[in-house]
């Protein structure tokens, strides 16, 4: 037989012998079983709802001091979220809580009290109340009649006080004292007459320690409905969303808010 021929059906024999081997074989054993795809990780790009809107708010106080504020959706109920006073610490603490109340369908305004964030004048805690009414006012001008204030330390105690001179939906209070200064302060006594639904939260072994004690009082003084949640650790206020009791705490808020919508 001619060499040419030779070399000719070996090639064939080769490529007869190895072919199934080389193509067969590993798809069979390198794909996995459907039930062990990783598929679910494709479902919130699919389904995930885009942001909802946020509009820039310019809000001025009874004495013409500029606050900086943003409007978060839209809705039957709306909700004020006033940050606390920790170095740094402005309206953009609330704003990813925020989102998530606009994409349940609820309004939420975010703002930077006096002397934070981009708004004017200087933080002083007795005046306080004046940039929590003016908040009040806007979203009243803006057709809602059912608002829920909810604050953190110093803006949780501001909250407290607006709820005392408004009518509000419901008050949610994070690791806040009764008093930062008058007018804001509010004496033990007056605690009787905050009749809406209430929500009182903190870190159980928060580094302010003068706040447990005084949470627990005003639990204790409030009538119904109310609800206590001590969370693990010794955060301050929003600080909570950055801890592993973060989607715990998240839920809690966002469970207050649609019962009062319910």
């Amino acid at each position: 037989m001619p060499k040419f021929l030779v070399s000719l059906l070996c090639v064939m024999l080769l490529t007869t012998a190895c072919g199934p081997t080389a193509t067969v074989t590993p798809a069979a054993t390198a794909t996995p079983p459907i039930a062990s795809r990783v598929l679910p990780t494709l479902t919130p790009t699919t389904t995930s709802k885009p942001p909802a809107a946020a509009e820039a708010v310019s809000l001025t106080t009874e004495d013409n001091v500029t606050l900086s504020a943003t409007l978060f959706g839209q809705g039957q109920l709306a909700v004020i979220l006033a940050h606390q006073g920790t170095e740094g610490a402005d309206q953009k603490s609330w704003q990813p809580f925020a989102q998530a109340l606009a994409e349940k369908g609820y309004a939420a305004l975010t703002l930077d009290f006096r002397g934070r964030g981009q708004s004017k004048g200087y933080l002083q805690a007795s005046q306080l109340i004046k940039d929590v009414n003016t908040a009040i006012q806007f979203l009243r001008g803006r057709g809602y009649q059912r608002i829920v204030c909810m604050g953190a330390s110093m803006g949780g105690t501001a909250c407290l006080r607006a709820a005392l001179d408004h009518d509000l939906a419901g008050l949610v209070v994070i690791a806040s004292p009764m008093s930062s200064g008058a007018p804001t302060a509010v004496e033990p006594d007056e605690l009787s007459r905050l009749t809406l639904p209430k929500l009182y939260v903190c870190a159980e072994n928060d580094r302010y320690s003068l706040v447990i004690a005084q949470m627990k009082q005003m639990f204790e003084l409030s009538p119904e409905p109310k609800q206590l949640k001590f969370f693990p650790g010794t955060v301050h206020g929003t600080e909570l969303f950055d801890t592993e009791h973060g989607d715990e705490f998240r839920h809690l808020l966002l469970g207050f808010v649609e019962r009062l919508a319910n």
